[in-house]
């Protein structure tokens, strides 16, 4: 969604006048104004986006509280639907919190909002959303034969979406729907994601419909199936979805949450930086710099999200007790401090590169420096998250480390907050 498309036509001029002018300033591509940030790269134009922004979600959220108690009825309903189910397929593996699923099960105004502001599009497919647990989600017929028909009967049914023949391409779909590869760039499916590792074994129990519907595990080790739901009689041209997703269990529930928390929070901030990072030749201060980022991903993605899913999936699906260790050691602290201190460096060079080849104007000057600002500060704030995420594990353990035999006060001693 792009606010200029809504913004005054005066506004809108104006907006557009200091956007080309700062992009001559400084050689940067300056982002059209949308709801994909809040602000957009450079201060020049900080202030006029803001308002703009600004503006705009006060009125989503606005709408979205007027909607609160309407959109609260129609997910109890929904849950009501899901317990039905639930107990009637508890032999099955089958079951459902009632109280995990009644703590959000309306996105809030402000998480709608981000939502909308994150993806630049006002379709939210997760404004009402619940969990059921499977212990056994690899049995795809519990999904094809049992679940869809209850949820049928009961007046839900599958929402389509559009999928792009890439996305098809990346799930490793050789030949997409229709046979042929050049007859359409995306195709409608039912809004269905089987992420689940070697589901492609049992695509067979699936219906023919939705044998399209199989991707990946996550790059985290996070495995789902992940479904929106539309009421048979919602005649609108944008009905309400109702997003419904199945894990293995209570366990993969919570360490979805601690992960969200203590990982993903995090790592995904890497992409509000306003350095970009578009220059890729090796050895350049920007492919250095996009490699630092990469081995911090790689460093808490591999000893804490791993690890998490991992015990978490033996304990609802194997009854499985015994844990993988989370912690981190004096040599995995140093290297984390090692892997900033490089990022911040070459963030500095890049922008020193930038500000050569801008013009010398005091206003291209002006954005490159509050840029700078900006960035500075986030990589410091992702920084010392994460570096509070080491603490949060370390002291989980409660034990020495087996290397270096300190405690977690000694380990939190040592990881730098500079």
């Amino acid at each position: 969604m792009n606010i200029l498309a809504i913004m005054p036509q005066k506004l809108q001029n104006t907006a557009n006048a200091q956007q080309s002018q700062a992009k001559h300033n400084t050689g940067f591509a300056i982002p059209t104004y949308g709801l994909q940030k809040d602000t957009v790269s450079f201060s020049g134009v900080n202030k006029l986006a803001q308002q703009a922004t600004n503006t705009i979600s006060d009125v989503i959220e606005a709408k979205v509280e007027r909607e609160k108690i309407r959109m609260t009825r129609i997910a109890t309903t929904y849950l009501d639907a899901l317990e039905a189910i639930a107990l009637s397929l508890r032999d099955d593996g089958i079951s459902f919190d009632r109280a995990y699923c009644e703590l959000n099960p309306v996105k809030s105004a402000k998480s709608y909002t981000s939502k909308i502001v994150r993806s630049g599009s006002f379709k939210v497919p997760d404004a009402i959303r619940a969990t059921l647990y499977v212990k056994n989600p690899y049995d795809l017929s519990l999904l094809n034969d049992k679940l869809l028909p209850e949820m049928q009967k009961r007046g839900y049914i599958l929402a389509h979406t559009d999928i792009k023949h890439e996305e098809l391409l990346k799930r490793g779909y050789l030949t997409p729907p229709g046979g042929n590869l050049a007859t359409a760039k995306a195709y409608e499916l039912p809004d269905l994601d089987i992420r689940l590792e070697d589901a492609r074994d049992n695509i067979s129990q699936l219906a023919p419909e939705l044998r399209y519907s199989i991707s990946k595990p996550q790059k985290s080790g996070y495995e789902d199936i992940q479904m929106r739901f539309v009421r048979e009689f919602d005649k609108k041209k944008n009905p309400i979805q109702h997003e419904l997703i199945i894990l293995f269990g209570p366990n993969y529930a919570q360490a979805k949450h601690i992960e969200s928390e203590k990982v993903y929070n995090h790592l995904r901030n890497f992409g509000e930086l306003h350095m970009k990072f578009e220059d890729q030749t090796l050895g350049s201060h920007s492919q250095k710099a996009t490699r630092y980022i990469d081995l911090i991903r790689e460093m808490f993605v591999g000893k804490v999200s791993k690890k998490l899913f991992l015990n978490a999936k033996n304990k609802d699906l194997y009854d499985i007790q015994d844990e993988i260790p989370i912690r981190f050691t004096d040599d995995d602290i140093n290297l984390f401090n090692t892997y900033f201190s490089g990022l911040k460096d070459r963030v500095r060079s890049c922008y020193s590169e930038h500000r050569k080849a801008a013009a010398p104007s005091a206003l291209a000057q002006r954005e490159l420096a509050a840029s700078q600002r900006h960035d500075r500060a986030l990589i410091t704030q992702i920084h010392d998250g994460l570096a509070d995420t080491i603490e949060y594990f370390n002291h989980l353990t409660g034990i020495k480390d087996a290397k270096t035999h300190k405690t977690p006060k000694d380990v939190k001693d040592s990881i730098s907050k500079k």
